[in-house]
């Protein structure tokens, strides 16, 4: 019996450390997210002051973009546990 309760613990303290760790990750992750998002509020502000023309708009626009992109997709893959499961 003392087996199978030290058994029970040391899966319990693996699971722990695995949710851990990708907690840990994910606020990784949601500090790059914020850095993205930091730098299209510069964009958009920087946008606001200067006279575009319509090409240099568009190259804004391209970038900011591109940002929310990579912004979508490192929050839907750092979402994922090592068993493909969803946190919401």
């Amino acid at each position: 019996m003392g087996i199978v309760i030290m058994d029970e613990k040391e899966e319990l303290k693996q699971e722990l450390q695995q949710q851990l760790e990708w907690v840990e990750y994910r606020q990784r992750m949601l500090d790059i997210i914020e850095e993205k998002l930091l730098q299209m509020k510069e964009i958009t502000e920087q946008a606001k002051q200067d006279n575009l023309s319509s090409e240099e708009i568009e190259a804004v626009n391209i970038s900011l973009n591109n940002l929310a992109s990579q912004v979508k997709a490192i929050d839907s893959e750092s979402k994922r546990t090592e068993d493909k499961k969803i946190i919401e």
